[in-house]
């Protein structure tokens, strides 16, 4: 008889024991990955945290030199301009007219305005660049009116960036005329001595035929177009800047996640969610879809393959402002935070799966016990026990 009472429990038994092993393999499972887990995040906290390089910045002229210089300052502060609306604005205030570059029909798309009116003393003529991708290069304008043009195409500009980071990414850079290293008072300097056609400057002899890049300064030449060079170096400045504010969101992104790096290197629970997890890989794929899609980070742009005088310049400036080397470093530190945002939704994932298996094994085993009878049995126990005290009870009474 008690043979045919506890054979049901001893086979309830059996099968909760064996539950339990798989729960013990389950969590050796989830013990690996978690080691898994804390070892790509220990070996990543420092990388996150890695400053990106620094651009090259202009330096002062050297005080030996008496030629005059001139500023051109490149700003990136929208994801995108409406260049008509743009034109339109600009124009109505009757301060400014709109300039067409010669030879520029197959360049992306741009515009050029420079304002009606001289200054008193003024040397050197005026020009801004706007760039459909939400750069602007002012070439020559005071601090003061360069406030004035970006507060004028505010309206017109999609998700404007905070004012703080435009100013922080923006470059500056001298430039000057070729011209002025071959006027007497500059001959006769005993540091640049003349030579035929040519001037010595800098330890390098110039003739005043060929615009270039010496020594982080920008010197244009009378025969050539300078419009249409000062396109050249506007384009690579525009990269430059566009550049740095998405290098300055991936840092901040890799801020925001620091913690968690943090987290798993004291063994910390995560506190994070799967759809938290899922919107930080947007994020970052945002950025990454954003570089790729500006195809100039890594190539030269078309209009350049047939001119090669500008094509040169452009490479110059691009060089110079290290555009390659950030970009392969910008997308090295993406790749690393899309690899542990993907350790991180793998590891959520196993965790669901494991808790949705416990849930399917507690109702078998749910089940089993009732097709065992093990409730039946305990409940007409409980019944007896129940039935056998309160006749105790009445005994004792």
């Amino acid at each position: 008889m008690l043979n045919l009472i506890f054979k049901p429990v001893q086979r309830s038994s059996c099968f909760l024991k064996k539950i339990f092993d798989i729960k013990s393999s389950s969590f050796e499972y989830q013990n690996v990955i978690k080691y898994r887990f804390l070892m790509t995040a220990t070996s990543g906290s420092s990388y996150l945290s890695k400053q990106r390089p620094n651009k090259k910045k202009s330096k002062k002229i050297p005080q030996f030199t008496s030629i005059p210089m001139f500023k051109v300052k490149a700003y990136a502060t929208a994801d995108y301009y409406d260049l008509e609306n743009i034109k339109i604005s600009i124009l109505n205030s009757e301060a400014y007219e709109s300039v067409t570059v010669p030879n520029s029909e197959e360049a992306d798309e741009f515009l050029c305005i420079k304002p009606k009116y001289e200054q008193i003393n003024e040397i050197e003529p005026r020009h801004i660049f706007f760039f459909e991708d939400g750069s602007v290069v002012f070439w020559n304008l005071s601090n003061e009116e360069q406030r004035f043009i970006l507060g004028l195409i505010e309206k017109h500009e999609e998700n404007t960036y905070d004012y703080e980071i435009v100013e922080e990414e923006s470059e500056v850079m001298n430039y000057s005329q070729l011209k002025y290293l071959f006027k007497e008072d500059f001959k006769q300097d005993e540091f640049n001595p003349v030579i035929s056609n040519l001037v010595k400057f800098k330890g390098s002899y110039l003739d005043d035929k060929t615009t270039r890049l010496i020594d982080n300064q920008i010197y244009f030449s009378e025969s050539g177009d300078q419009l249409l060079e000062k396109y050249a170096f506007s384009d690579a400045m525009a990269l430059s800047v566009k550049l740095g504010i998405w290098e300055k969101n991936l840092e901040k992104f890799s801020e925001k996640i620091e913690y968690i790096s943090d987290d798993m290197r004291r063994g910390k629970k995560l506190k994070l969610k799967l759809e938290k997890i899922l919107k930080y890989l947007g994020e970052l794929f945002t950025m990454r879809h954003v570089v790729s899609l500006h195809s100039n980070f890594l190539d030269t742009p078309d209009f350049y393959w047939d001119r090669e005088k500008l094509e040169t310049l452009y490479s110059q400036l691009y060089s110079h402002l290290s555009i390659a080397k950030r970009t392969r470093l910008y997308n090295e530190r993406l790749n690393h935070c899309i690899s542990l945002m993907e350790i991180l939704k793998q590891h959520l994932t196993d965790k669901n799966s494991t808790r949705l298996e416990w849930i399917i094994i507690g109702l078998i085993a749910l089940e089993v016990l009732i097709a065992l009878g093990v409730f039946d049995f305990i409940k007409n126990l409980s019944k007896c026990l129940i039935e056998y005290t309160n006749d105790t009870f009445k005994k004792n009474k």
